[in-house]
């Protein structure tokens, strides 16, 4: 299974970095001791123990080891440098996604994951290690590397029934480290890009004809690991009854892990319910994936085929084993729950809050936490802010949403914002009531009342009580609550429904939102503190003449901030060359960054600006918990960048990142870099001609084609992580002859602007 398996079933959700891999990785073959967790005060998955060398070896190193490798071999020329190509651009992009933080290592998941895989390199050659990774991400998928990496997303885990399943697919992963298909793949199409005439695999003579040609190889290589991987099976004690249901897996890989019935009454109570017309009767059929679509143009062929191929190999194999579970069977389960528990805060990350909401929902149903009530908390919260903007559109249609996740994507798109506000304050008010120590709980809490103050100008609202209809319940089948269906899997419960919506019937439903607490003296008091803040803003906002003059004056004088001391989080350098196919210059980058550190580190120490340094490349083995820092800091930067066009809004592990602040001794996170970027408009040709015609010219002229000018951003975007608040010290783009008086200048700038006070 690769990430591209099945046409777009598996989506790849994380981040940039992830896409960028996964789009490189299409040529590696790819598919398809847990500790004890406390799920009702669950917390998030952390790496610890040592930090592997994958993580923290530096990527040329990791490059030239494999160099002397290819050197070594009797290859011809041509071959030499694709293998040397492949070696580069594997090694550096492989090493962008471990330091990225959606790896994990030495968690309980990861562990579990290499016992596992344990099992089946008892029967494998030993000259090439292997390991396994869990991927922190929602979508179902795993790969293998030519270095010997396995990767299983949480998302697939979390799909699986048994450890049988999940052997085999790792099975599956291991035959491509094994056989090589990685580099096989890269070779071959490589060899069709430079050969319109060749015929080892298809006659290509256009550009969609190579297509197939790669394509169609790929499949050969998948056919073979899906053979081969079940051969190795059959050597443990793995059953392979329940190995069809792996494609059952891929065919409803775009549902979440588990179809029950959404109650509306986990939203209402009996004295507040919402109009009929916000939820469903009836949901849209679950089709599936079609298993004999057309794969001509896939790069693995369809699940109709693989599933008739598996049939057809276990008729002609003997000795398989009995066993599902062949490490204790509530391992399996344990560490399949935690994977499970990842997926709402992963949803809420990127955005996603219908499946955040129904996610937790079915994790809720049968473990209440602090931590699920959290996430649907949050998930209602930023719903509220994003309508609140004004900006927010759906980009999903209800119409397209199979299975019960359907009733959530309509409830929320039915809510205006007034009503989003409304209902994410009630429910932030009673889970504050039931956990008042909760510092996430509080923030968002005080944000909504400000949210409120948009709306209502005062409590009358809640205290006029008018004659509110009130809907009846539509029609749910909930047979799916009995105990004897609960022993079912996810694909024996999909059913076929038919969709209805109701019309939609407005009434004064919100008047009854705050029963229960609107005479509540603190409740009025946290209202009216929201009205001030509310009031504080839109002044702030509205005196722009005011802003605009201190922004002028600060950029002659500098801000000036008078902080004492700060951390500086992963300085970044990046190096491009946009006329070249991979724009990426990856030995560059990597010396770029380290000069860069270097740089930063030499102008802090002049501004005289206590400064800690938060860098992966520069991690002991021994500093899994600073790597755990960096991850979620850059998380929480991620968020607020996302969250950048709405008024200050708490991270979604807020709580986490005010305890990172408070173990560095300082409210102030800085994040800076330098991209370097040659783009296609350079002509280094041109003005080397004219300086041959024009002779005073052709100095600089030379110089410009031996040593080009490089665009140049660098930015210094500096957070008070516990209040959101964010100055832009630097961005400047401008062009450059002299990277490193150009970024000590401005950096120091930048420190000293952050350091000095009026």
């Amino acid at each position: 299974m690769c990430p591209t398996s099945i046409g777009n079933q598996f989506l790849i959700h994380d981040s940039f970095l992830m896409k960028k891999l996964i789009l490189f990785l299409m040529t590696f073959g790819v598919t398809l001791v847990v500790g004890a967790q406390d799920f009702n005060h669950y917390q998030p998955l952390q790496c610890s123990g040592t930090i592997p060398a994958d993580f923290i070896t530096p990527s040329s190193k990791k490059y030239k080891s494999e160099i002397k490798k290819i050197a070594s071999a009797d290859y011809n020329t041509q071959e030499k440098k694709d293998r040397e190509n492949f070696a580069l651009e594997s090694s550096f992009v492989l090493d962008d996604l471990l330091q990225s933080g959606i790896v994990l290592f030495n968690d309980p998941v990861t562990l579990y994951l290499n016992e596992v895989c344990g099992q089946l390199t008892k029967w494998t050659p030993p000259n090439k290690p292997i390991r396994v990774y869990a991927l922190r991400s929602t979508a179902v998928n795993a790969f293998a590397t030519e270095q010997g990496a396995i990767f299983v997303t949480l998302g697939l885990l979390a799909q699986l029934e048994n450890e049988a399943q999940l052997a085999y697919i790792i099975a599956h992963e291991i035959i491509h480290v094994l056989e090589g298909h990685p580099i096989d793949l890269f070779l071959e199409a490589q060899s069709i890009e430079r050969n319109p005439t060749q015929r080892s695999v298809l006659g290509s003579t256009t550009f969609d004809d190579k297509i197939l040609a790669k394509n169609r190889y790929s499949k050969e290589l998948e056919t073979a690991a899906d053979t081969k991987g079940l051969d190795l099976m059959l050597k443990t004690d793995y059953s392979t009854a329940t190995l069809n249901t792996v494609f059952d897996v891929l065919k409803y890989s775009y549902l979440p892990f588990d179809e029950v019935a959404f109650e509306r009454s986990f939203f209402e109570t009996v004295d507040f319910k919402f109009p009929d017309g916000y939820w469903l009767n009836t949901v849209n059929a679950i089709q599936g994936e079609d298993e004999f679509s057309d794969d001509t143009k896939s790069d693995h062929p369809n699940i109709g085929q693989r599933r008739l191929a598996l049939a057809q190999a276990l008729k002609n194999k003997a000795g398989a084993g009995t066993k599902n579970f062949v490490l204790a069977e509530e391992r399996f389960f344990a560490a399949q729950k935690m994977a499970r528990f990842e997926l709402p805060l992963l949803h809420l990350r990127h955005g996603e809050l219908s499946d955040a909401i129904y996610t937790a929902y079915l994790l809720e149903r049968e473990t209440p936490s602090l931590y699920l009530q959290k996430c649907l908390l949050k998930s209602l919260y930023l719903h509220a802010k994003y309508l609140n903007d004004g900006d927010y559109s759906f980009e999903v249609k209800i119409d397209s949403i199979e299975g019960e996740i359907q009733r959530v994507f309509k409830f929320l798109q039915s809510l205006d914002k007034k009503e989003a506000t409304v209902f994410a304050l009630q429910k932030a008010w009673k889970l504050h009531q039931q956990h008042p120590e909760d510092q996430e709980t509080k923030l968002m809490l005080d944000d909504l009342f400000v949210e409120m103050a948009q709306h209502f100008k005062n409590l009358d609202f809640f205290l006029l009580k008018t004659t509110a209809i009130e809907p009846e319940s539509p029609k749910i089948d909930t047979t799916t609550n009995t105990s004897k269906t609960k022993m079912r899997s996810k694909f024996d419960r999909i059913k076929e429904k038919q969709q209805q919506e109701p019309e939609v019937k407005k009434s004064n439903f919100l008047n009854t939102a705050f029963d229960e607490f609107i005479k509540d003296a603190a409740f009025k008091a946290a209202f009216e503190q929201g009205q001030k803040a509310y009031n504080e803003r839109i002044a702030a906002e509205e005196n722009m003449e005011d802003w605009k003059k201190n922004q002028r004056k600060e950029s002659l004088r500098g801000a000036n901030l008078g902080i004492p001391k700060i951390v500086v989080v992963n300085p970044f350098y990046l190096k491009l060359n946009e006329k070249k196919d991979n724009p990426v210059l990856y030995i560059d980058t990597e010396n770029g960054q380290n000069s860069f550190r270097g740089l930063m580190q030499e102008v802090a120490t002049k501004s005289g600006l206590k400064t800690v340094f938060l860098d992966v490349e520069n991690l002991k083995e021994s500093q899994a918990d600073r790597f755990n820092d960096i991850r979620d800091l850059n998380e929480w930067f991620s968020e607020q960048v996302q969250f950048s066009d709405l008024s200050l809004t708490p991270g979604i592990q807020q709580e986490k990142i005010n305890g990172i602040a408070s173990k560095y001794d300082t409210d102030y996170f800085l994040w800076t870099g330098a991209i370097s970027l040659l783009p296609k408009g350079h002509n280094a040709v041109q003005p080397l001609f004219g300086g041959l015609i024009f002779w005073p010219q052709l100095p600089w002229a030379i110089a410009n084609a031996v040593k080009p000018k490089y665009d140049l951003l660098y930015f210094a975007i500096l957070f008070d992580v516990k209040t959101m608040k964010r100055r832009v010290i630097k961005f400047e783009y401008f062009r450059y002859s002299d990277f490193t008086s150009v970024v000590k200048a401005h950096g120091y700038d930048a420190f000293l602007q952050i350091k000095q006070k009026d």
